[in-house]
């Protein structure tokens, strides 16, 4: 069986989102997977990654060693922020301009001109619908996307155009899921995000970045974006000073006021296949988020990779985490999250709890999510 997959990023990101696990499962039951990345064209280049991308779109479908059939989408006109490239006219056309003609690539890719199955999340791959001949759609929103700094809210309007097309619309939140059902119904279902536990189960030889810290460690990894809360992280490095904080992930704000703080260590992005070990040898798990739209219909994959490695977790309350019922302790404010962060390390809740942690994460599997997701569309691949 052959199943296309539209997602925002490369199959060889430093990020593994649930699409990347998503993929794993479906080539682990013997489907064919052509993961279609974010399309990519001239006005991408000045950044090294974006060459890299679009040397990979130029050289056509290439399937990965153990792992999908990878196509970057080459574009004459691209979907961008910027005068003209975000209107709705372009967001509606994007795939008609690219090159060579998307139904050419699909047939080049293998034989996906006819899948069994199209699980889009990158909305903008909209226009593959209309030119490979699935049995089933599945839409998976994965967050409220028009609310990205750099997303156009003309965004909405293939939303709306694949959630009517969709067999299935799955939704990685219960604020999503609410929005979305109250003008789908039943075609919407509740497919939070999960984790691959496994992977952060056994031993694992502390990183070279953490030999010389002496004193607790608190975790963060992730993007540092504009969702990200400075203020909380600076206010928290001044007032543990025996404690270090880890920051892993791109950063994409301005965070002068603490990035020269001794107990401040920013490593950058960092692999998959690293981060446990990462985990690992921290006291505690954070997620230092401000409340705002685009936060509150998140279902935070590394909740649960903290919960995994066994690690107590300090979050930004909001929305979908009041409804997960975990064991996080949610804060609200600066002196809430110093206060909660001090209090689980000092009282090792890592070393009391780590079993609890683990539990709750090991009920909460991407297998199991799998599962939940191919019962809904057992009766359209027949």
């Amino acid at each position: 069986m052959k199943v296309i997959i539209c997602e925002y990023h490369p199959w060889d990101s430093e990020f593994r989102i649930g699409n990347h696990h998503y993929a794993r499962i479906f080539l682990d039951n013997g489907w064919d997977v052509l993961w279609v990345s974010h399309p990519v064209s001239p006005f991408h280049s000045a950044k090294q990654a974006n060459k890299t991308r679009l040397e990979r779109a130029q050289a056509g479908p290439i399937r990965h060693k153990n792992g999908p059939v990878e196509l970057v989408p080459l574009t004459r006109l691209p979907f961008l922020k910027k005068p003209f490239l975000s209107s709705r006219w372009v967001l509606n056309n994007t795939h008609r301009h690219t090159i060579p003609p998307l139904l050419n690539s699909l047939r080049a890719a293998g034989g996906f001109e006819q899948p069994d199955l199209i699980w889009l999340t990158d909305t903008v791959m909209h226009g593959i619908v209309d030119v490979a001949s699935a049995k089933a759609v599945a839409l998976r929103i994965a967050d409220d996307n028009i609310h990205f700094r750099h997303m156009p809210s003309s965004l909405r309007h293939v939303e709306i155009k694949l959630a009517k097309r969709a067999d299935i619309i799955f939704a990685t939140s219960s604020p999503l899921y609410e929005r979305l059902s109250s003008n789908y119904g039943e075609k919407v279902s509740l497919l939070r995000n999960g984790v691959n536990f496994e992977h952060f189960q056994g031993e694992f030889e502390k990183p070279d970045e953490f030999r010389d810290i002496e004193g607790p460690i608190a975790i963060y990894i992730g993007a540092i974006e504009e969702w990200f809360e400075p203020e909380w992280v600076e206010k928290l490095a001044r007032e543990r000073g025996d404690t270090t904080i880890v920051l892993i992930g791109r950063v994409g704000i301005d965070t002068f006021e603490f990035s020269e703080l001794p107990n401040v260590k920013f490593l950058g992005p960092r692999p998959y296949e690293s981060i446990p070990a990462y985990l690992a040898h921290a006291d505690v798990g954070v997620i230092p988020f401000k409340r705002t739209p685009l936060v509150e219909s998140v279902s935070p994959l590394k909740l649960f990779e903290f919960f995994a490695s066994g690690l107590p977790v300090v979050s930004t309350s909001w929305s979908e985490l009041e409804k997960l019922h975990s064991p996080a302790t949610l804060v609200s404010d600066s002196l809430d999250f110093i206060d909660s962060v001090s209090q689980v390390i000092d009282q090792d809740e890592k070393k009391s709890r780590g079993d609890e942690f683990r539990s709750y994460a090991k009920a909460n599997s991407w297998q199991a999510r799998f599962e939940l997701a191919m019962s809904k569309l057992g009766a359209f691949l027949k």
